[in-house]
């Protein structure tokens, strides 16, 4: 079907045709749209559909699928976090570069993109293809391609543009382009094979002393327009691809260290395994870069090496052994197994046992502390002034308080009115509501009641 009598069928009947939305119905017309070494573009195609790129119809999927288990959200972030132990790092190692975390209308109302030269945006997510179309129309208004023009004119083009195909000359040839008739070289970064290499041994022993060390963009640009891999590019060199990777992947000795560190924490559990495990790893940046870089995050290391998954865990009671542990050591040292202890200091272990009810057993209650109020006494005046206090602590009416203590509102009229008398059972009731609710009561003179 001709792409221009589709388009023209679809705005006819109000149906979306932004590129996310047009891709999941009809994939094969968006990819000939920008098919061949001169690709028209969506844009393009809107337009000589006669329909406006910015009065069409948006639509964007309202959730994202789990990977691990399938559920739908709107965002996985927290979903992994909690249910999968895993970063957003961690599950795009796993499943691919291009796996979403969040949904395309939670992406599309966080866009907030701002105008490319004064031109504003026609569509609210970035993609491969409205890259290209971008390039197009600044192409079309014989804008400067080269990537030190659009970085200043669009940063989030020339970032996002990178990221999807690797590099802007990449971006440009996508769009059809030549990149060396839009690239602006000054005289003295010339840059020439022997050059390249050059630079590159250079970069590898200023690497070799400051591990920190990222290759210049000129020379990173300039490797890869002469040689198609970074690895190939070292081979040239004489060097090892790992001499300049700024994700160095370490061997021997150092990667040894850290998996017999990390294997030492089998034994330990609860605060003492965390404590541990945030020594080693989550507040070593060596350490850190030597299991990202050789194998992928800290869950593959516990896989490829024969570690339990609860020892690199982030959460710190994964189970009721974690819990018993940190019990154990608290009476070994003397304290009270009580919910104030463990509010005191040890916040992470009280949460815990509260929501999953492990260890509460052992946990003994608080006997009630004695009172500090003097005898309740109606006719002196005290009754009255401790509703009145429970009354304005609570912010609730007369009504209310009255009622809390367990009496209508007019007994408690004819009690204040010196007429009657409450039960002890009713005294009883409104002293605990004071303790419980940590309402001093002042033993100055009060009231009496008339």
């Amino acid at each position: 079907m001709d792409i221009t009598k589709w388009i023209r069928s679809r705005a006819a009947t109000g149906q979306p045709l932004n590129l996310h939305a047009v891709g999941r119905v009809r994939p094969d017309l968006l990819e000939l749209a920008f098919a061949g070494p001169a690709p028209r573009g969506w844009r393009r195609s809107l337009m000589d559909a006669g329909v406006d790129p910015y009065k069409i119809v948006h639509e964007y999927e309202q959730d994202v699928e789990c990977a691990v288990c399938g559920v739908s959200l709107g965002v996985l972030g927290i979903h992994l976090k909690h249910c999968h132990d895993m970063t957003g790092e961690d599950y795009r190692q796993e499943f691919g570069p291009d796996r979403e975390i969040s949904s395309e209308s939670y992406r599309a109302s966080h866009f907030g993109g701002r105008p490319i030269a004064g031109i504003a945006h026609w569509d609210e997510l970035w993609s491969r293809h409205y890259v290209v179309d971008w390039i197009l129309r600044l192409h079309e208004d014989r804008n400067h391609l080269n990537v030190h023009h659009v970085t200043k004119i669009g940063r989030a083009l020339a970032s996002t543009g990178r990221s999807l195909f690797g590099s802007w000359d990449g971006a440009l040839r996508a769009a059809g382009l030549d990149p060396a008739l839009f690239r602006v070289i000054p005289p003295h970064r010339e840059w020439t094979r022997a050059k390249v290499l050059d630079g590159l041994r250079n970069f590898a022993k200023l690497k070799a002393v400051n591990w920190r060390r990222r290759m210049s963009n000129p020379l990173r640009m300039a490797m890869t327009r002469f040689f198609k891999t970074p690895q190939a590019a070292c081979r040239a060199a004489g060097l090892n691809y790992e001499e300049i990777n700024p994700r160095a992947i370490f061997e021997g000795e150092p990667v040894a260290k850290v998996v017999v560190a990390i294997r030492g924490l089998e034994n330990l559990k609860g605060r003492e395994r965390r404590q541990k495990l945030d020594a080693i790893y989550h507040k070593n940046e060596v350490n850190q870069r030597i299991v990202v870089g050789h194998y992928g995050s800290l869950r593959k290391l516990a896989a490829k090496e024969g570690i339990a998954l609860r020892v690199v865990a982030t959460q710190v009671y994964r189970d009721e052994a974690d819990v018993q542990h940190d019990l154990d050591l608290l009476e070994g040292q003397g304290k009270p197994l009580t919910y104030g202890t463990l509010k005191n200091g040890h916040g992470r272990l009280y949460k815990t046992i509260r929501e999953t009810g492990w260890g509460a057993e052992r946990l003994i209650k608080e006997p009630a502390k004695p009172t500090r109020f003097p005898p309740c006494n109606p006719r002196s005046g005290l009754l009255r002034d401790r509703m009145v206090i429970l009354r304005r602590r609570l912010r609730i009416s007369m009504g209310k308080a009255a009622e809390k203590a367990g009496f209508s509102i007019d007994t408690w009229a004819v009690i204040e009115n010196g007429q009657g008398k409450p039960k002890p059972a009713t005294v009883a009731k409104i002293e605990r509501l004071l303790e419980e609710h940590h309402i001093p009561v002042s033993t100055a003179p009060h009231t009496p009641v008339r």
